[in-house]
């Protein structure tokens, strides 16, 4: 019999439909991750929400378990990648706490606006104080908007509705997009300059870790006021209490918080802030859509197979993904560094396979390649979902097969159009196995598509390497690997580097002042697989 062990409690229609389905189901409050490692081991599946963290302790004791589903969106709380390493599968419920999310972040807007947390305790307290609890209206206002995904997308209709501008920031919607959605398609500079509410609904990345600081804060309206359900930490915390604190902007609602609970909470105190608990998705009506999806996803997956909403798994058959792995891991490797290095809004993405790549079937490839280039920019993605996020953001996005002559047996190319540039970036395999970039904007290199990578575009002149080497050498970064191209003698030339660490900001300005080097760029992938 299957055995599922459900934490968070999960609402009952969920459980109805595990009990209906002959599994056997046992019911506990969250657990800290030693608690967890002590009672996973005999479980066939978990289902979680947001208050137990599935970390890698908890996990390796847990020899049984083929799947984890997350009732709800965000999966930052499972490591997927002892997950994944362990063979299990993670789902999650994408969507159904969309209208839940979309409508608290309104409440709060309004809540804020009208002053009404403030003035119910007033009330409470016998007061009546109209004038001190004077507020705003929303009409004629501009929404900014950050992160337009589904719940981006429902707040920015419903702001439609209270008759605001609404102004969106979000680096992979397409101006086709944004019309039909009816917003004005902005740079996030742009965003927080002509604002006057902000709300963010974007994914906690790197990218976007500490996305708003005291440098944006100062350059918003004296009356903005800001509005997060999304992710902790996406606002500086410490940042924000000052602000409100003195007054640079009006005022800020939040949901979500750097830790949770938070530890040292820097908003207790001030009367132009209103916190809540992480509430967004806590509604009933949420927690019954998000219950029985995920209980209806396991089902299947126990009694088909099937699998479905995965964020770890490629709808892929055993066999066939074995076959193939180095060729996604390549293709996944080419999207993300193409991702990272190609500035500003994508507008189309186009791959071709030359030579003989030693596969009839390119989809899973392209997938991966789709999979790599969204992972930086959305919370959750996989080859499954891949395709169809991209599409749902208007990006437009073929692939062919060409029969030209190559350089190596096979080569992989994405090219990659923004509103600000393109490039071409390929890559093969060296020994079925060895995923290398091998030319980027035409030029041949031999990179290995991992770690932090340097790429300097420069004159063909003497001593532009070794001035780079110097410079590097002595803020004490090591160079693991350094790869030289040109187009021609004394022509163009590509300088790419695999970094022992990361570059600061001002090292990489100080890279492009070195004589003959026209531009650099840093960005970092994930340390590379060993083995397949």
């Amino acid at each position: 019999m299957v055995k599922i062990l459900v934490l968070d409690n999960l609402s009952k229609e969920g459980i109805q439909l595990f009990t209906q389905a002959g599994f056997e189901v046992d019911e506990k409050p969250p657990q800290k991750p030693e608690e967890l490692a002590k009672i996973i081991g005999e479980y066939d599946g978990l289902v979680v929400r947001s208050a137990t963290k599935v970390t890698k302790e908890a996990l390796l004791s847990a020899k049984k378990l083929k799947v984890i589903g997350r009732a709800g969106a965000g999966t930052d709380n499972i490591d997927k990648d002892t997950a994944t390493q362990m063979g299990i599968v993670v789902m999650n419920t994408p969507g159904g706490n969309t209208i839940s999310a979309c409508e608290h972040t309104f409440a709060l807007l309004l809540a804020l606006c009208r002053n009404i947390p403030p003035a119910h305790q007033s009330m409470l307290e016998g007061k009546w104080e109209r004038k001190k609890f004077t507020g705003v209206e929303l009409k004629g206002k501009t929404l900014g908007v950050i992160g337009v995904g589904r719940i981006g997308g429902a707040v920015a209709k419903r702001a439609l509705a209270f008759e605001m501008k609404v102004l969106a920031h979000d680096p992979i919607l397409t101006p086709l997009k944004a019309e039909a959605l009816g917003v004005e398609l902005v740079s996030f500079d742009e965003l927080i300059e002509r604002s006057d509410f902000i709300t963010i609904h974007t994914p906690k990345t790197e990218k976007t870790i500490n996305m708003i600081r005291m440098e944006h804060l100062k350059r918003m309206k004296p009356t903005c006021r800001i509005v997060n359900t999304a992710r902790g930490g996406i606002i500086n915390e410490e940042d924000l209490a000052t602000a409100l604190r003195e007054k640079i902007i009006a005022g800020a609602a939040l949901d979500v918080y750097s830790t949770e609970p938070p530890e040292h909470n820097p908003f207790i105190g001030l009367d132009n802030v209103i916190l809540t608990p992480h509430l967004a998705a806590s509604t009933e009506d949420a927690q019954i859509v998000v219950a029985v999806d995920i209980a209806k996803q396991m089902v299947d997956f126990f009694t088909t197979g099937a699998i479905v909403n995965a964020v770890n798994v490629p709808s892929i058959d055993p066999e066939t993904k074995k076959q193939i792995q180095p060729l996604i891991y390549l293709g996944e490797r080419l999207g993300l560094f193409q991702s990272l290095y190609t500035r500003g809004r994508p507008k189309s993405i186009h791959i071709e396979y030359t030579g003989e790549i030693g596969v009839t079937d390119t989809y899973p490839i392209t997938a991966s390649i789709l999979t790599g280039f969204l992972r930086p920019l959305v919370e959750t993605v996989n080859m499954v979902s891949a395709p169809a996020q991209i599409k749902e953001r208007g990006i437009e996005c073929h692939d062919t097969k060409s029969a030209k002559p190559t350089n190596y047996i096979f080569e992989i190319s994405v090219k990659v159009e923004t509103d600000q540039e393109s490039h071409v970036v390929s890559g093969t395999l060296f020994h079925r196995i060895d995923a290398r970039i091998c030319s980027i904007d035409g030029m041949r290199v031999d990179a290995k598509p991992e770690g932090h990578m340097l790429v300097c575009r420069n004159e063909d002149k003497p001593l532009v390497v070794g001035r780079l080497g110097m410079l590097l050498g002595e803020a004490g970064i090591n160079i693991a690997n350094l790869m030289l191209g040109r187009d021609k003698l004394g022509g163009r030339a590509l300088t790419v580097l695999n970094l022992d660490q990361p570059l600061t900001e001002e090292l990489l300005r100080s890279c492009e002042k070195i004589p003959h080097i026209l531009e650099a760029r840093c960005l970092t992938l994930p340390p590379g697989q060993e083995e397949f």
